[in-house]
């Protein structure tokens, strides 16, 4: 008899296991397509249209798969277990298998499991493969700025080149059309140069810097000294030379979020270093202002209160600075991102297992479209949870404790919500 139940759970583990491997095949296609879609359109916007060799486009757009997947994988297994849960509720299969005496632990323990298995696939995406690929991603968007500087430059737009901003016209390979050039360099002068066209090439490949020859300019340069210190001049062609390092540190400098956990532990103790000293800082200023206040309430007489003498402008002076003083949030903001973006990778990694509690109370309904039902439920819970997320984003700055707390937020509340509706349908 025992074997026979083991038989017996061995298969229905068997059934939903590969329910769920086939709906999550079908989830992951559809998320993947809507966020690879939007990834493409991004590079068809800035790349595919500058004539950049293919395999470039296609190695860039790779890297960026994983990026794609520490969203893909969460919001999938979501799905995957709502369509499994309200397909067999949809088919009485539930209602047999309850009907039987079988709990259904027993068909809650193979998804559960897959939770916990795309969890740590998860992490692992967000803490080696993200990393990685971002850093390979920057050497090669790097080597394409390199190689065609006007990659950074978008036609009929705006742009800014570190100090200087160029207002192009139509930008086709290394040349662009109409242009103006504001020079923001210096503090006290400032150059205006307008020219017809412009080429752009490559002088020194270290240092990306690049000469820009243009054609037919006027330049109007102004003082900025004097309201009437300014000058006009044209010429046929005039070279101008750009600096494209800031552009590239765009890409070499590392984010957070593309930081492994060990190095983001290693940066936040780094930043903690920072607070405590900020805070002696602030400490030891407002010790200052509070015996600056001390001293003169004890040297201030009763004739010096009038209202309009200089001791009680004094007093409110320094009342008003100890007040500000006292208000201030000691807040190290990178301190507070390394934080977040720590437990963002672990939160973000969990909410595989998390999220699929939700759909088990769907087990003690009867469904009609129950696949149906339970992708349009996965999405409006997907959609609430990425808001929450974004929402405790926004305010890591507003706690000077540790962040972490509001980055978990989203998994608590679907947690709870989930516990909730569980009890809640097996007392019905």
């Amino acid at each position: 008899m025992e074997r026979r139940n083991v038989s017996t759970y061995a298969i229905l583990r068997r059934y939903v296991l590969r329910e769920f491997l086939l709906s999550l095949l079908v989830a992951f296609l559809f998320f993947f397509f809507i966020f690879f879609i939007n990834q493409l359109l991004l590079f068809a916007q800035r790349i595919l249209l500058k004539n950049v060799d293919i395999w470039a486009v296609v190695k860039l757009v790779g890297l960026s798969v994983p990026q794609i997947l520490l969203y893909t994988i969460p919001f999938s297994t979501l799905s995957a277990a709502s369509m499994v849960i309200g397909d067999l509720s949809e088919r009485n299969e539930i209602l047999a298998l309850r009907a039987s005496g079988i709990s259904l632990r027993r068909m809650f323990e193979p998804i559960a499991i897959m939770g916990l298995v795309l969890a740590l696939c998860t992490f692992l995406v967000a803490d080696v493969l993200l990393p990685y690929s971002n850093q390979q991603f920057r050497t090669i968007y790097a080597q394409l700025l390199r190689d065609l500087p006007t990659i950074e430059l978008e036609s009929y737009s705006v742009n800014q080149i570190g100090d200087i901003v160029l207002v192009t016209g139509e930008v086709q390979d290394d040349s662009i059309g109409s242009l103006v050039l504001f020079d923001t360099s210096s503090n006290t002068d400032r150059q205006v140069i307008s020219a017809t066209g412009g080429k752009v090439t490559l002088v020194d490949i270290e240092s990306f810097l690049y000469r820009l020859e243009l054609d037919n300019p006027v330049v109007l340069s102004t003082d900025g000294t004097s309201m009437d210190g300014f000058s006009l001049a044209d010429a046929t062609s005039m070279t101008y030379y750009l600096d494209f390092s800031n552009q590239v540190s765009r890409f070499t400098d590392v984010t957070p979020s593309q930081l492994s956990s060990r190095d983001l532990l290693y940066a936040i103790e780094s930043r903690k270093t920072d607070l405590d000293r900020d805070t002696q800082i602030r400490l030891a200023k407002l010790r200052t202002v509070q015996l600056q206040l001390a001293d003169t309430l004890r040297t201030v007489s009763v004739q010096d209160l009038d209202a309009n003498s200089d001791t009680v402008r004094k007093l409110l002076s320094i009342q008003q600075e100890l007040a500000q003083l006292e208000k201030q949030k000691s807040i190290n903001f990178y301190l507070q991102y390394y934080r977040a973006e720590l437990h963002k990778k672990i939160a973000l990694s969990i909410s595989c297992f998390v999220l699929v509690f939700i759909t088990f109370p769907l087990s003690y309904l009867r469904l009609k479209h129950g696949r149906l039902f339970g992708f349009g439920l996965s999405l409006v819970v997907a959609s609430a949870y990425w808001f929450l997320l974004f929402f405790a984003q926004t305010k890591i700055l507003d706690v000077t404790i540790n962040p972490g707390f509001l980055i978990w937020i989203p998994n608590m509340v679907i947690g709870m919500l989930s516990a909730f509706l569980l009890l809640r349908s097996r007392h019905v």
